[in-house]
C-alpha cells in the first residue's frame, strides 16, 4: 500500500472526502442579537453521528451522505478546507477518511483542529470530536489514538451552520508521533494513482513562458486558461480544457495571467491553480483622458457589464443598471435584471443592502412601470432592516458599511412610502424613516468622532463611498452636508496612501487583492479623481456618482503626488505613514500607544462589528481577522509585507486567509524607515509560520546577506530580515514567497531612497542595524528601534 509521511508540523496530508452535503436550514428561533443568535443556531446545530460500522470508502461509491468519495490533499493540505460563502442559513455536512499505517501496537497522541463540530472513528470505534461548531477561533480536541499493527481506519464526520463565509475546515495533527508511521487511503488504487497526480504536480514548474513538467505529463492531464470575469453569466462559462497527454512543458499566451492544470485521480481530478504575477499589470490609459471623457469611460465600463457577479449562485445588476441608464444606453434585459434583483431582496440573500441602496436611487432618478412600482413597493414594506426586527436570514447587518446601507435604505424608504405599513419593521414608514434618521446621526457621530473602523479598506471604502452619496443626495441639508465631509475624508485618507499607481496602505479589512495594490477596488476612487491612475471597475460602484451631486475634493491629485510624514488616529488604530520619493513604508502600531480604548460592549453595534469582522485595538497576541497590518512599496507593484497565514491553503476567501489577514497579531513598531515585529504564535493555532509576500520579478536587483534579504527598484530600496531563515516556497505564484518556520520569530524591514546610492551601500546599512532578537526577554533590537513582545488582552474575538 502506498503511503505518505505526516508533514512538517505531524498533520495527516491527505484523505478521501465526501461532502459538503448543503441544505437548507430554517429556525423558529428568533433574537435581536444577530451575533449571538447565530452563535446559538450554530451551536444547536449539530446532530453528531457516530462513524461506527459505516461502509471502508471507495472512490466512485457515495458516503453516508449520498456524494461520491474523492481524494483531497498534497504538500499544502495540512487542513481540509471545504468552506463555502452561503448568502442564506444552510446545514453543511462532510465526511472524510484516511488510513494511518502502524509497524507495532503502539498509542499516539493527536490533536483535532476545526471550526465544525467533529465525530472521528479510529477501526470503527468513536475516540471523540468536538461538540459544537463557532466561527472564530479555531478549536481543538486531544484524542488518542491506540493503533494497531498494520493500517487503521480514520473515520471524521464534520457538521456545521452554513451562514456567510463558513469554515468547514479540520486537521488532525500528530505532533510528536514516530516519522515511521505512514498515512494512505481506504482505497488502495485511489492512493496509487494520487501519488502519481501529486508527484507529477510537484514536479511542475511555472516559468515566463507558461508550465515545464519534470515527467511526461500523464494520459488526462488538461490545462485551461482562467479569466477573471466581471459579468455574472461569462463568469459561469465551463472551463476551455485542452489535453497535453505526453508534454513536458507548456507555452502559453504572454498575456495570460492565470491557468489551471489537472491531471486524473481515480474517478476525479487534482487541478492546481497558478497566477503569473508578472503578467498581472496596471489598467492604464494612455494618453491620459480629461476627467470628463474619464468620467464617461468608468460608466461605459460599468454598464458593458451586463450583471455584476456576486459569487456562483447569482449576480448583483444594479450598477450595472444604474450606469446604463446614466448614459441612456438600457439593455434589452434590464427589466428582467430588474425582477430578479427583486426576487434577491426578497429572500434576503446576505448584501441584499446593497441592491435596496442602489434600487432606490434608481427610483429617485428613472421611471418605472406602475406594475413594476407596486412589486418594488411590495419588496420594500416587506423587508427587513434592522437584526431587531422579525424575520430569519443570514444577512450580515453590523460591519461599518452595511450599517450605514441599512439606516440609509429604512431612511429612504419610509420616506417614499410614509404611510405604508412596514411588516417587518413593525413601523410605518414615517416611523421607520425616522429610525433609519437617528441610526445614521448616531452613525456619522461616530465615524466624525473616531474614524472609520474598516479604514483604508480598498474593497470597503467603495460600498461606504456609494452609501454616503446616497445620503449625501436625499437626506436633509444637515445629514447631507456631515456625509460630505466623511466622504471627503474617505478619499483624503485613500489619496494620502496612494503611491505611485497603488493604494499602499495597513487595512482594516481586505482579501486576496492586497497581492496587487494598483488593482485594488478603490483605484476606481482615485482614478475618478486622478485619470492618470491605473482604474479597476470597484464592484461598480462608482455607478452611483453618475446621478449625484457630490463632487471629489479639488486637492485629492495633490495628495496622491505628495510626500508625506506623519502618524494618525482612525478607529482604535494608530497608523504611521512615511512616503517619500523612492519609498513607502506605513503600518498600524500594535500595540497603540498611549491608547485609551473606547468601551467594547456588546450593546452597541459598533461592538458587534469589532467582535465579528475583527478588532482595531491590535494587540500582540490577539487573534485577527482581515486586517492588514504593514506594507513597504517601491511603487504600486513593487509591494512586500509579512503575516501569519490564518489558512493552510491559498485558494479560497477564508478570513484571515493565507495572504489576507493574519492569524494572530504580532508586536508591531515603527520608526521612520524602520520597522520591526515579533510574533509569538501559541499553541492554541496550528500553524506555526510566517510569510513574507516578496514578487521577485517586480525587483530589479535582489541579493540575500545572511538573514537580509535586500531589494532594488530605479532609486529605492528594501531589506527584509528575519530571526529565523526564510525559505523559498512555490505556490500559486511562482517565485514570491518566503516562509519562516517558528513559534517565535521576529522580523525587521528597513526602506531607503536616491541617497544611498547602489544596493551595496543600502546593505552596509543594514548590516549596521545588527537586527537582534532575545527570545528570553522577547526584546528585538535594531540600531535605535527596541520592541518588547507582552501580550495583550482582548476577548472580543471569540464567536
Amino acid at each position: 500500500m502506498f503511503s505518505w509521511q505526516l508533514d512538517r508540523e505531524g498533520f495527516i496530508p491527505c484523505y478521501m472526502v465526501s461532502g459538503p452535503l448543503v441544505t437548507p436550514f430554517v429556525s423558529e428561533e428568533r433574537d435581536c442579537n444577530q451575533l449571538l443568535y447565530e452563535a446559538r443556531l450554530r451551536a444547536g446545530i449539530a446532530r453528531h453521528p457516530r462513524p461506527e460500522g459505516l461502509p471502508v470508502p471507495r472512490a466512485g461509491e457515495n458516503s453516508r451522505l449520498g456524494l461520491p468519495w474523492r481524494f483531497y490533499g498534497g504538500p499544502d493540505c495540512a487542513f481540509v478546507n471545504l468552506s463555502e460563502f452561503y448568502s442564506t442559513m444552510k446545514r453543511v455536512e462532510f465526511d472524510a477518511a484516511a488510513v494511518i499505517l502502524a509497524d507495532r501496537e503502539q498509542t499516539v497522541r493527536a490533536v483535532l483542529w476545526s471550526y465544525a463540530a467533529m465525530d472521528v472513528a479510529l477501526n470503527g470505534e468513536w475516540i471523540g470530536g468536538i461538540d459544537a461548531p463557532v466561527y472564530k477561533p479555531i478549536r481543538q480536541a486531544r484524542l488518542e489514538l491506540r493503533l494497531k499493527p498494520g493500517a487503521n481506519l480514520l473515520y471524521l464526520c464534520g457538521e456545521t451552520l452554513g451562514v456567510r463565509d463558513t469554515r468547514s475546515v479540520f486537521g488532525l495533527q500528530l505532533p510528536d508521533s514516530p516519522r515511521d508511521l505512514g498515512i494512505s487511503l481506504p482505497d488502495r488504487q485511489l492512493a496509487e494513482s494520487a501519488a502519481g497526480a501529486l508527484r507529477f504536480l510537484a514536479g511542475t514548474e511555472l516559468t515566463r513562458e507558461g508550465l515545464r513538467f519534470s515527467e511526461a505529463a500523464p494520459a488526462g492531464t488538461a490545462w485551461a486558461p482562467v479569466t477573471v470575469e466581471a459579468d455574472w453569466e461569462k463568469s459561469k462559462a465551463k472551463p476551455d480544457w485542452r489535453e497535453i497527454v505526453g508534454q513536458k512543458e507548456l507555452s502559453v499566451p504572454e498575456d495570460l495571467a492565470y491557468l489551471r492544470l489537472r491531471t486524473p485521480v481515480g474517478y476525479e481530478f487534482l487541478t492546481k491553480m497558478f497566477e503569473r504575477t508578472e503578467q498581472i499589470r496596471p489598467a492604464l490609459i494612455r494618453p491620459v483622458p480629461d476627467e470628463e471623457e474619464n468620467r464617461k469611460l468608468i460608466y461605459t465600463r460599468i454598464a458593458e457589464v451586463e450583471n455584476m457577479t456576486r459569487g456562483e449562485e447569482f449576480g448583483f445588476p444594479i450598477v450595472n443598471l444604474l450606469a446604463r441608464q446614466a448614459l441612456g444606453r438600457p439593455g434589452p434585459r434590464d427589466h428582467q435584471l430588474l425582477e430578479d434583483m427583486l426576487t434577491l431582496i426578497d429572500r434576503r440573500v446576505d448584501c441584499a443592502d446593497f441592491l435596496v441602496c442602489g434600487l432606490l436611487r434608481y427610483l429617485k432618478n428613472y421611471p418605472v412601470s406602475e406594475a413594476l412600482q407596486a412589486r418594488i413597493r411590495d419588496t420594500l414594506i416587506h423587508w427587513r432592516y434592522w437584526m431587531d426586527m422579525d424575520g430569519f436570514d443570514g444577512m450580515c447587518f453590523w460591519s461599518e458599511n452595511h450599517c450605514l446601507m441599512f439606516y440609509t435604505a429604512a431612511m429612504l424608504a419610509g420616506e417614499m412610502f410614509p404611510e405604508e405599513w412596514f411588516s417587518l419593521a413593525g413601523r410605518s414608514g414615517k416611523e421607520l424613516r425616522e429610525w433609519g434618521r437617528e441610526k445614521l446621526k448616531e452613525w456619522l457621530d461616530d465615524v466624525e468622532t473616531w474614524g472609520f473602523e474598516e479604514f483604508l479598506s480598498t474593497v470597503y471604502m467603495c460600498v461606504t463611498f456609494a452609501a454616503l452619496v446616497n445620503v449625501v443626495d436625499y437626506a436633509e441639508p444637515e445629514l447631507s452636508r456631515r456625509a460630505a465631509g466623511v466622504t471627503d475624508r474617505l478619499l483624503r485618507m485613500l489619496a494620502l496612501h496612494t503611491f505611485k499607481g497603488g493604494i499602499i496602505a495597513p487595512q482594516g479589512r481586505v482579501y486576496r487583492g492586497i497581492l496587487y495594490p494598483f488593482s485594488a477596488g478603490a483605484m476606481a476612487l482615485m482614478n475618478a479623481a486622478d485619470p492618470a491612475q491605473p482604474w479597476d471597475l470597484g464592484e461598480g460602484w462608482l455607478a452611483f456618482q453618475a446621478t449625484s451631486s457630490y463632487r471629489f475634493p479639488a486637492d485629492l491629485k495633490q495628495l496622491m503626488a505628495d510626500t508625506a510624514s506623519l502618524t494618525y488616529v482612525t478607529g482604535n488604530a494608530r497608523i504611521v505613514l512615511e512616503k517619500h520619493e523612492d519609498w513607502c513604508l506605513t503600518s498600524v502600531q500594535i500595540p497603540r500607544e498611549p491608547f485609551v480604548r473606547w468601551p467594547s460592549d456588546r450593546a452597541f453595534v459598533k461592538a458587534y462589528n469589532e467582535r465579528f469582522h475583527g478588532t482595531t485595538c491590535f494587540q500582540p497576541g490577539g487573534y485577527g481577522y482581515q486586517q492588514h497590518l504593514w506594507t513597504a512599496a517601491l511603487d504600486g507593484a513593487a509591494a512586500v509585507f509579512i503575516n501569519h497565514p490564518g489558512s493552510a491553503e491559498e485558494g479560497g476567501d477564508m478570513r484571515p486567509g493565507y495572504w489576507h489577514g493574519n492569524g494572530v497579531f504580532p508586536a508591531l513598531k515603527q520608526e521612520g524607515s524602520l520597522l520591526g515585529m515579533i510574533y509569538e504564535i501559541p499553541e492554541e493555532h496550528p500553524l506555526h509560520y510566517i510569510h513574507l509576500y516578496c514578487p521577485e520579478c517586480r525587483f530589479e536587483e535582489i541579493r540575500r546577506e545572511g538573514n537580509w534579504l535586500l531589494l532594488r527598484k530605479g532609486q529605492g530600496y528594501i531589506g527584509l530580515w528575519s530571526s529565523v531563515p526564510m525559505e523559498p516556497w512555490q505556490g500559486m505564484n511562482a517565485n514570491c514567497e518566503q516562509r519562516m518556520w517558528g513559534s517565535e520569530i521576529a522580523a525587521v524591514c528597513l526602506c531607503a531612497g536616491r541617497e544611498t546610492g547602489s544596493l551595496e551601500n543600502f546593505a552596509e546599512t543594514a548590516r549596521l542595524l545588527n537586527p537582534r532578537f532575545d527570545p528570553r526577554t522577547k526584546t528585538l533590537r535594531a540600531g535605535s528601534l527596541e520592541l518588547t513582545w507582552k501580550q495583550g488582552n482582548d476577548r472580543t474575538q471569540y464567536l
